[in-house]
């Protein structure tokens, strides 16, 4: 599976798709699928559901619904929403993701175009999204994109990856930039910011290097200020170019 994203932790493969103390494999994870269309919500919804082992589908027609749904009362593991070859989320999602309080806040979402465009995927980013998946790389790589983001990790086309290196990334920084934000990071951070670029959630961050939860979450915190980075993506998008330039930094005295 191409993505900024592999999660291929020990721990999670033992004990499941969280890692040694998340959900056994007997436990369904329950998929909310948005699509204002009702023919391709369909067929999403009926592809997912008979192929995604251990995986329950629910389609609704908007985000709206979709938080209401979980307000209700319902698990939700993981929020699809389908929005085609449309150029941005548009006013409406994006108020749903902004919204204080609103559920879809606090449930990992995925975003599903046909567009495989850096802006769209840097403006979801922003808002919080944890997956971004272009229609094109089919549909045994969105499974897994799912399943990774329920584990906790985040998933961005490797293709998508590459075009931000060839213009510059996020705020046209050129890679020499990228290198400099790095300068300062101790031992342990540079080991953390490692697990930032595989997509390992904090708990799996702090089991794998034999760390409390709360310090992994200290680290991470740390890194963003020092890299200058605005959440843990754009951090791993740093570190991605780094190790495409070969050029690790040196570390700081811890």
């Amino acid at each position: 599976m191409s993505s900024i994203s592999i999660h291929d932790d020990p721990a999670a493969r033992a004990g499941g798709l969280g890692g040694p103390a998340a959900r056994t494999r007997t436990d369904r994870i329950l998929v909310v699928l948005v699509d204002e269309n009702s023919l391709t919500r369909d067929c999403f919804a009926l592809s997912l559901g008979t192929l995604g082992e251990g995986m329950t589908v629910i389609p609704v027609a908007s985000l709206r619904e979709a938080g209401d749904l979980m307000a209700s009362g319902e698990r939700i593991d993981v929020v699809l929403c389908h929005i085609g070859a449309d150029r941005a989320l548009g006013e409406a999602r994006t108020a749903a993701l902004r919204e204080d309080g609103a559920p879809v806040r606090n449930t990992p979402l995925i975003i599903i175009s046909d567009r495989d465009d850096i802006d769209l995927i840097l403006e979801c980013l922003g808002l919080g999204v944890r997956g971004y998946i272009v229609s094109s790389l089919g549909l045994g790589v969105a499974l897994e994109a799912i399943r990774l983001v329920v584990a906790g990790g985040t998933f961005v086309p490797a293709s998508s990856l590459h075009k931000l290196t060839r213009f510059g990334g996020p705020r046209g920084e050129p890679a020499a930039s990228a290198q400099a934000s790095m300068e300062g990071l101790t031992p342990r951070e540079l080991a953390v910011l490692k697990c930032l670029h595989e997509g390992k959630s904090n708990k799996l961050i702090a089991y794998q290097l034999g760390m409390c939860e709360n310090t992994a979450k200290a680290h991470v915190r740390n890194i963003l200020k020092k890299m200058g980075a605005t959440n843990r993506t754009e951090a791993a998008y740093l570190a991605h170019r780094c190790l495409l330039d070969n050029a690790p930094p040196a570390a700081a005295p811890a």
